[in-house]
């Protein structure tokens, strides 16, 4: 995937340079990837409260994955924010944040009004932001995953996933309302609760995606693997020749509590019952022992950026993102 690093003015600049780096990147363009803009500010600097809706086309041109990217600024509660949310469908002829059909809650990734260093990585499917600020790291995806299903049984698998489960948070946040995407928390067990990540599920519903609600880890419900606290270990090492282990991140869903010796109930925020839905395009599980933010691990001859989710540095709280 094409990918570009710098650092915006704040977090209007950010969200201009995003914009241009998914329509205009030489390589994007020149592999027929480009993103394009249905809606909002199409060129130029992006002002407070600002607009962008965006069209994928896939990796052949033939897809349409639609979102919209909007700057969250209320400078009085010092909110300096971009915010994204997905759609299912777009009418060009009605540009705005709310479309017919069904549309995410927001996700945001938490900003600042002064210099922000920055990451962009993307393909027609997804793109990937990560932020710097403080010593502190945000990281959104936007796009498609990679589907364990068939397209007449999932033509739609759009997953949008920020670091804050809303759009009025500060950047300096430690609460687990600001928690990246791969390890998401919600403000409650039900589906209905906010979340750091959403998927548009096989069931045709948007859908949260969360490892824990508050300061509760749980084992069912749609999680992200294998960074899931109470399903996966994650107390391991590198490889025994020394190199960083990484493992592609995946969503599924545990649609049953355990039991002894069968499986116990059926999870309520699960009716369909439990299955995988599929892996992030270009994110990895990666263990912390011996990992620092913005190391890079070369594995197969591709360079990964590794992250932590935000300030957490322990066991389960980093991800490797693939430069490619």
């Amino acid at each position: 995937m094409p990918w570009a690093t710098d650092t915006a003015a704040n977090i209007t600049d950010l969200m201009a340079r995003l914009r241009d780096f998914l329509t205009a990147n030489a390589a994007l363009v020149a592999a027929n990837q480009q993103w394009q803009v249905v809606g909002g500010v199409a060129t130029g600097p992006i002002a407070a409260n600002d607009f962008v809706s965006l069209k994928g086309r896939g990796l052949a041109g033939e897809d349409e994955i639609y979102l919209t990217l909007q700057a969250w600024v209320v400078p009085a509660s010092n909110y300096y924010n971009m915010r994204v949310r997905g759609h299912t469908a777009y009418n060009p002829d009605l540009p705005g944040i709310t479309q017919p059909g069904a549309n995410s809650n927001f996700v945001s990734i938490l900003g600042v009004n002064s210099p922000i260093k920055y990451w962009f990585i993307a393909n027609g499917r997804c793109f990937k932001v990560i932020t710097r600020i403080n010593g502190r790291y945000d990281a959104l995806y936007a796009g498609f995953i990679l589907p364990e299903h068939l397209p007449g049984d999932w033509s739609y698998p759009l997953f949008i996933g920020g670091s804050y489960l809303g759009s009025n948070g500060l950047a300096s946040l430690d609460t687990y309302e600001h928690s990246n995407f791969w390890n998401a928390v919600a403000a409650a067990r039900d589906n209905a609760a906010l979340s750091q990540a959403y998927l548009f599920t096989p069931m045709q519903a948007w859908l949260p995606v969360r490892n824990g609600y508050t300061t509760t880890n749980i084992a069912t419900g749609r999680i992200t693997m294998p960074w899931n606290p109470n399903v996966g270990n994650q107390n391991v090492r590198s490889c025994l020749d020394g190199q960083r282990w990484l493992q592609r991140g995946q969503l599924m869903a545990v649609g049953w509590e355990s039991g002894n010796p069968d499986r116990g109930s059926r999870v309520s925020e699960v009716p369909e019952g439990g299955q995988f839905y599929g892996s992030f395009d270009g994110v990895f599980y990666t263990p912390a022992f011996g990992a620092t933010a913005e190391q890079i691990s070369t594995v197969n001859s591709v360079d990964h950026l590794l992250i932590p989710n935000v300030y957490r540095t322990g066991d389960g709280q980093y991800a490797a993102f693939a430069l490619e």
